[in-house]
């Protein structure tokens, strides 16, 4: 290559990043984001915190909202501008008529867990999925609300493995809080929930983790949504109306994620987290401290699309949905 190429490629080159860049960058929105109690949505809290919003030239501005269904319903009240939700619940909404697109990944495991007591009578503990389905036939299964996707997945499992959801009694028990109470009460005799319910397991030792759907490799049904689980979602129209906005919530994202992911950083990120949220209970700092390092592999911003084409397919195979569904479309054209 000649001189004269050379830096003509560098030049291309570098105005190739530099235009990318513009393209992500703001106009100085306010972003209105959907946060949850807990750990939450800790790729724009990280966002936040660094100023990784600002860097793009928006100002990210968190809002909690304690549920998906709640999450997808402001966002549609224009309450907020970026939701925080399961593929499932932006699929319902889609069929209802709202035009939704995900953005990027807020957590790619499936979260989703089974914990008994210490004394539970499990023999097949040990052998892992499918055996241990066996020894719950029968019993009280805490979810974290009747018809919940937990229930669904549970019921999965259970056919999976040879069984029916009729084989077990489902009991809702909220979210981890009060469904380790349940646990602990004998009230239920497992739970399908999710964390800190692991965490405190291992901490307070009075539990055991039985499955984890987020590092699975059975049933493929369940395995196979690892990369989707939980998406940021803004309507349709407003993205087209402000393209810059949502490559700026991208490029804040993977800002997070790259300080997120990097091990050096887990003191900090700790730090950052309990700045929003602390667990009111024994041993909370503890907790949330296995948590959070549990967790850490799952922030990431890419969307896998396999993993979203499971999840429809489960929504059709469990009747949550009459007709397939394209995921293609539930996807924003930048996402990553």
């Amino acid at each position: 290559m000649t001189r004269a190429k050379a830096i003509a490629a560098t030049v291309v080159a570098f105005m190739g990043v530099s235009f990318s860049a513009a393209l992500a960058q703001g106009r100085g929105e306010t972003v209105k984001i959907q946060d949850y109690p807990g750990i939450g949505n800790l790729i724009y809290r990280v966002a936040v915190t660094k100023g990784y919003c600002e860097k793009h030239g928006i100002t990210c501005q968190l809002q909690t909202v304690p549920s998906a269904p709640l999450g997808a319903q402001a966002l549609l009240a224009k309450s907020i501008d970026v939701a925080v939700v399961g593929p499932e619940v932006q699929i319902m909404a889609g069929l209802k008529g709202a035009r939704l697109v995900a953005l990027l990944s807020i957590g790619q495991r499936n979260p989703f867990l089974i914990t008994v007591r210490n004394d539970a009578d499990a023999p097949a503990a040990d052998r892992g999925y499918p055996a241990f389905m066996a020894d719950l036939k029968g019993k009280k299964i805490g979810v974290t609300a009747r018809g919940s996707i937990a229930e669904l997945q549970f019921g999965q499992l259970a056919r999976r493995a040879g069984l029916k959801p009729e084989d077990f009694t489902f009991v809702a028990v909220g979210a981890p809080n009060t469904s380790y109470g349940a646990l602990i009460s004998k009230q239920v005799d497992a739970n399908m929930t999710f964390e800190p319910s692991n965490s405190m397991c291992v901490v307070l030792k009075t539990c055991r983790t039985l499955y984890r759907a987020g590092i699975a490799t059975e049933p493929p049904e369940v395995a196979g949504t690892n990369g989707a689980s939980v998406v940021a979602v803004m309507t349709r129209d407003a993205a087209a109306k402000s393209p810059h906005v949502p490559e700026a919530l991208i490029a804040a994202a993977r800002d997070a994620e790259a300080f997120i992911q990097a091990p050096g950083n887990f003191d900090e990120l700790l730090k950052i987290a309990q700045g929003f949220f602390k667990f009111d209970m024994p041993r909370g700092e503890e907790i949330m401290a296995v948590s959070l390092k549990d967790a850490v592999p799952s922030y990431r911003i890419a969307i896998s699309r396999p993993a979203l084409k499971q999840i429809a397919d489960n929504m059709l195979a469990t009747r949550q949905i009459e007709a397939a569904v394209d995921t293609a479309p539930l996807l924003y054209e930048k996402a990553p």
